[in-house]
């Protein structure tokens, strides 16, 4: 299926537009100095360029780290992938530092710095990272393109484009060869199938989006670089199929920001070199996936992180200008421009751009309120995100915010999380999602539930009859209802009965959440059901025969923050806000288990687990009978209101 009619474009018609376009196309580039000039002296990147000068100061004292093969061969033999990235990941960094000063302000020093880094870049074995070299590959890996292959082949593209006339004519010889040998020639000449290309997530974005810039700035032949545009196209199609009409990124905000961000890089790029004629962002679906960051933004840049995405989540300001630009949206957050440091892979494009595309004007100043927007119920990822004014008496007033999770296990980056939520107040999650793991080579492999992370036990979620939820299409979360119960409140019910194939007696598993959200008053209120419906054991027909007792069921939920035990309520106090639940002592036992993990950063994290137990005994307010079916209920309200 073809996401836009304008996308049917011919090579002749491609082949067209760019020669109409490509003049004014490197003219935009070779601007790109001015701009980078232009904002040495603004104080609102005074701390960007003030961390580049640290890589420069490196670069000057102390040696390239070396890609070895001791660091190439631990993923396979250990499943390490650290040692090997850090290496890769500051080479990577030196070099967009140093191509950023050198275009800003150029000097002897920097210039001999700077291809020097390119030459040690171009003599590397391969581009791509040591986990994603195939397997017994290792003498095809220099042909080999993966997200930072295809990353490093747009860097260079863009860094020699737009210093050509300071740069060594020898170095830049040397990158148009390597480009040539390990991105052109195995995509475009020899049309080599990658697996990236039909995928329907990040990878389609970022690897045909960096090669498709690369080809547009260098690629000579201009039938080649015509067929080369329409491949990226191609991929481009493939990443939007990813995507609902809601917008939603089900692998999370921090992969949006990965495969969106790389998608509006090319469009804009297109745009330019076609003289506005192919325009990517044209297309209505691209104003939904653009506004998705702003749909799941709960405060203080805190942001639903569901799936393998951080809770904090700098947006480039650069990718938000822009689409602010181009599809009118309003994003209500303050500027800031981050330092390349804070990025762990040290990526040229998102740092470049914020430089270029960053626009002031569009942002809430500091000390502004904060407007939340209205519920947002997302369809095709079933995510449902509410937030309202919680008043703070004398304090300023604060966002406290609620979001659930439904869809199925078999998404990208999929965690096993199906009715899982979070309750948000004052800048923090209090109950929380734990995020991304460490990447190992485990992470991505099969028994992958087993890692924190990733499980029900890393989530808010039931343990029914010692089962927990399975993986695939088949388990998911069925929608009964959603609802906006108040100008900020929110309704859903999900039947939640196939992510639990294996529970013995299970005949109906429904979760309902339904959230009262503030509006301006001193409190929220969440209240959940849990409906059990139990059915009799194989081969018991006879009344004396039916359960006695109800089946066993863990209730979970997810914290930071050490919950305090009181008489039928448990407490989670945050920086600014409290959450307090009560529940029936007289069914409920709880419990609390602290888990120490490490996060996607290598940093150690805390959780705490607040465990509620079926109390193993008959009760006529938690059982009730037909002689067929029992069921089992448990209701919990919590309250969110200031510290």
């Amino acid at each position: 299926m073809t996401v836009h009619p304008g996308w049917n474009w011919t090579t002749d018609h491609i082949l067209m537009v760019l020669r109409h376009g490509a003049s004014n196309g490197l003219e935009y580039i070779y601007r790109w100095k001015d701009r980078l000039a232009n904002t040495l002296n603004d104080p609102d990147y005074a701390s960007f360029w003030s961390d580049l000068k640290v890589y420069e100061q490196t670069a000057s004292a102390e040696n390239l780290p070396e890609l070895s093969f001791s660091l190439y061969r631990q993923f396979r033999e250990t499943g390490e992938r650290q040692a090997y990235e850090l290496a890769y990941f500051e080479r990577r960094g030196r070099l967009a530092a140093l191509g950023l000063l050198a275009a800003a302000s150029p000097s002897v020093e920097r210039l001999q710095l700077l291809e020097d880094l390119i030459w040690s870049v171009c003599s590397e074995h391969t581009w791509c990272l040591a986990a994603h070299v195939p397997e017994g590959k290792e003498e095809d890996a220099r042909e080999h393109i993966d997200l930072f292959a295809a990353e490093t082949a747009q860097t260079l593209a863009e860094m020699i484009i737009m210093l050509s006339d300071v740069l060594d004519e020898r170095v830049v010889r040397v990158v148009r060869a390597e480009i040539e040998c390990r991105i052109f020639n195995p995509l475009y000449r020899k049309q080599r199938i990658f697996g990236w290309e039909n995928a329907e997530h990040n990878w389609s974005a970022v690897c045909s989006s960096s090669c498709g810039i690369a080809a547009l700035l260098l690629l000579e032949d201009e039938h080649i670089r015509a067929k080369a545009v329409q491949q990226t196209i191609h991929s481009m199609n493939a990443f939007l199929k990813g995507y609902g009409m809601d917008g939603g990124c089900a692998e999370g905000i921090g992969y949006w920001v990965y495969g969106f961000g790389f998608y509006t890089y090319l469009a804009e790029m297109l745009r330019i070199f076609s003289a506005g004629e192919l325009d990517m962002l044209s297309d209505p679906k691209t104003r939904a996936i653009a506004a998705f960051p702003g749909n799941i933004h709960l405060s203080d840049g805190v942001f639903v992180n569901f799936s393998d995405s951080r809770e904090r989540e700098t947006i480039p300001p650069g990718l938000l200008s822009l689409l602010s630009e181009r599809q009118q949206i309003q994003f209500n957050v303050e500027l800031c421009i981050p330092l390349l440091t804070e990025d762990p892979c040290r990526r040229w494009a998102h740092a470049l751009r914020n430089v270029l595309w960053s626009n002031p004007a569009i942002y809430r100043r500091e000390g502004e309120s904060e407007l939340p927007p209205a519920p947002v119920y997302l369809d095709d990822l079933s995510w449902g995100v509410a937030r309202g004014i919680l008043a703070a008496g004398e304090q300023k007033e604060m966002i406290a915010a609620f979001a659930v999770k439904g869809g199925h296990n078999a998404e990208p980056h999929n965690h096993h999380d199906l009715g899982h939520f979070i309750i948000h107040g004052g800048g923090e999650n209090i109950l929380c999602d734990p995020g991304s793991g460490e990447y190992t080579q485990a992470y991505f492999a099969p028994g992958r539930e087993s890692i924190f992370q990733i499980g029900p036990q890393g989530h808010s979620v039931p343990v029914i009859e010692g089962t927990v939820q399975h993986s695939g299409r088949q388990a998911e979360a069925r929608v009964l209802y959603t609802k906006q119960s108040t100008p900020q409140g929110i309704e859903i019910a999900f039947d939640l009965t196939s992510a639990y194939p294996e529970a013995p007696t299970l005949a109906r598993y429904i979760r309902r959440l339904s959230w009262n959200g503030p509006s301006g008053t001193t409190e929220a209120e969440l209240l959940l059901e849990d409906q059990y419906q139990w059915q009799q054991p194989s081969g018991t027909r006879n009344r004396e025969h039916l359960i006695e007792k109800p089946p066993s069921v863990i209730e979970y939920f997810m914290s930071r923050i050490h919950p305090v035990m009181q008489e039928e309520r448990v407490q989670w106090a945050g920086n600014k806000a409290v959450v307090t639940m009560q529940y029936d002592a007289d069914l409920w036992d709880a419990q609390v288990e602290e888990v120490e993990t490490v996060d996607h950063d290598h940093q150690r994290q805390i959780f705490y687990r607040l465990a509620l137990s079926l109390r193993q005994m008959a009760n006529e307010e938690g059982i009730s009978r037909d002689h067929s079916v029992q069921e089992t209920w448990c209701r919990l309200k919590f309250f969110i209101h200031p510290k």
